[in-house]
């Protein structure tokens, strides 16, 4: 499980969550008829299978949308283009009265299992109209993290050593759940203990392998949650 990153890093916890929210959700059912199909600016886009849950009083619509050829970090087009699909759907022969969409701006980043979209619309069956959510992210170009630190790594060589930082953090995770198993208090502590040790001769492995301290590694971990950099999928 791929939080770990969070709980090492307090300061990457602190502006990971500064970053990834937009303030209160906002309610949108009146905008739906409001905007006509000439003014939404679609972007290219994939509506993934979805996946249609029903009971005796509530179908839910559930899919994830990947946007082609846009960086995906413009809010109010995103918002239009949840809409438009949000719309359709409920038009459909399956007449959905529960409705939820993640957009994201790559399929990378709904493969990774860790919430990496950047905008959601959705509807509950007691809810007259939908909600659209937003986490906002900085604009993925290249900057001079490596030039700060005095080192000389490109952008890809960064976002590789962000996949193996989440890597190592899922490894950890996954060896202290199977020899500390968190079916008591006791082993609780003992999975903690044992997997920050983990985590940290796992990262001490990064450092060697690219001859970076860990400054620069936590650093790297920053931009990528900044940045929304696609995680791999859990382990």
């Amino acid at each position: 499980m791929k939080y770990s990153i969070l709980y090492l890093f307090p300061l990457v916890a602190m502006l990971y969550t500064n970053c990834t929210t937009s303030g209160p959700e906002v309610n949108t059912s009146s905008s739906i008829d409001n905007i006509k199909n000439d003014q939404i600016k679609l972007l290219g886009y994939e509506i993934l299978p979805p996946t249609i849950s029903t009971s005796s009083n509530r179908t839910l619509y559930r899919a994830n949308i990947i946007l082609k050829g846009d960086d995906g970090l413009n809010e109010e087009r995103n918002r239009q283009l949840l809409l438009h699909i949000y719309d359709s759907i409920r038009n459909t022969s399956y007449r959905p009265n529960a409705i939820n969409l993640f957009l994201f701006q790559t399929l990378e980043h709904s493969e990774s299992g860790m919430g990496q979209w950047i905008a959601r619309i959705s509807k509950a069956k007691i809810e007259n109209g939908p909600t659209i959510s937003v986490q906002n992210f900085k604009t993925n170009i290249e900057n001079d993290l490596a030039q700060d630190e005095g080192k000389s790594f490109s952008l890809n060589d960064r976002k590789m050593i962000f996949k193996k930082i989440i890597e190592a953090e899922d490894k950890s995770m996954q060896l202290a759940d199977k020899k500390y198993p968190r079916t008591s208090t006791i082993n609780f502590d003992r999975n903690d203990d044992y997997q920050k040790k983990l985590v940290k001769k796992l990262k001490f492995t990064i450092q060697k392998k690219y001859n970076i301290d860990e400054k620069i590694l936590k650093a790297i971990a920053l931009e990528g949650l900044e940045y929304n950099w696609p995680m791999p999928p859990m382990l």
